[in-house]
């Protein structure tokens, strides 16, 4: 009778033993995943997170801007970019191109080395798969271009082009922004043509600038026509100054000031600003 009872009793504490360690282990069990989830969730904060960094852009004065021309090739398939003056040091340059072709957004990345100026890249609007087939992208109509440049001190500008295919053999054309115009009868004969809000500008000018830089290109060069182009900016500013770069110094053009238009008529010049007198 009593080894009964000692052996009841004897159970009795396995039950209780087992019982704590049950406990035990849930209570373990639980501070486990209860660490563990709080680790994930501080893992999913927006400042652990890591999100893709866009270079600020247009920080530094457009004074110290690059000067670049992108134009349009004969075939109508390809864009040069050009890197043509550089008033702040840079030994390389990472670009990106955007554009919308019919209703669809486009692009492409480059990078050139900046060891001698100028210096351009012929760059593809389509793309090629890996056993060459090329399927290209038609109806372009313009988009935005990024460059950042590296070296001493890191800087980006962004800017915005637009495309033009002639098909209707037009001879006025105007910017994406529509504040700059450009007319020529003979530009008629031009079958892609490309105006660029150009970040920079040649050269150096004297006097306030209230207009981006603009420049026009097109599949063969204009420096052929002799006739006198005339262009337009929108401007409400009374003592605005047409100025043209002719590929040495910046120009005075005469210009006329009427219902918010500043308007000018000269020989081609490789940019156009808009200033303050």
């Amino acid at each position: 009778m009593k080894n009964m009872t000692i052996m009841k009793n004897m159970t009795k504490k396995k039950k209780i033993i087992f019982i704590v360690i049950a406990v035990l282990l849930l209570i373990a069990g639980g501070s486990f995943f209860y660490i563990k989830n709080k680790q994930n969730k501080e893992q999913d904060t927006p400042d652990n997170v890591k999100q893709k960094i866009s270079p600020k852009v247009n920080i530094i004065p457009v004074s110290e801007r690059p000067y670049m021309q992108l134009s349009p090739n004969a075939d109508g398939h390809h864009i040069t970019i050009s890197v043509l003056e550089l008033k702040k040091p840079a030994t390389s340059l990472n670009y990106e191109m955007e554009y919308q072709t019919g209703s669809m957004l486009q692009g492409f990345q480059g990078m050139l080395k900046l060891d001698q100026l100028p210096i351009s890249d012929k760059k593809l609007f389509g793309s090629q798969s890996a056993g060459g087939a090329i399927t290209y992208h038609e109806d372009i109509k313009g988009g935005s271009f990024l460059a950042e440049f590296m070296g001493p001190e890191d800087y980006a500008v962004k800017s915005n082009w637009r495309y033009f295919t002639n098909n209707k053999r037009e001879s006025e054309f105007q910017s994406q922004d529509t504040k700059f115009t450009i007319a020529n009868d003979s530009l008629s004969a031009y079958s892609y043509l490309i105006i660029f809000n150009n970040p920079g500008y040649p050269g150096e000018i004297e006097g306030e600038l209230i207009s981006d830089i603009y420049s026009l290109s097109a599949e063969k060069s204009l420096k052929t026509l002799s006739s006198e182009f005339t262009v337009t900016f929108s401007s409400k500013e009374e003592q605005a100054q047409i100025l043209g770069y002719d590929g040495n110094d910046w120009q005075e053009i005469e210009t006329l000031q009427s219902d918010g238009l500043a308007t000018a008529s000269s020989a081609l010049m490789d940019a156009y600003v808009l200033i303050k007198k």
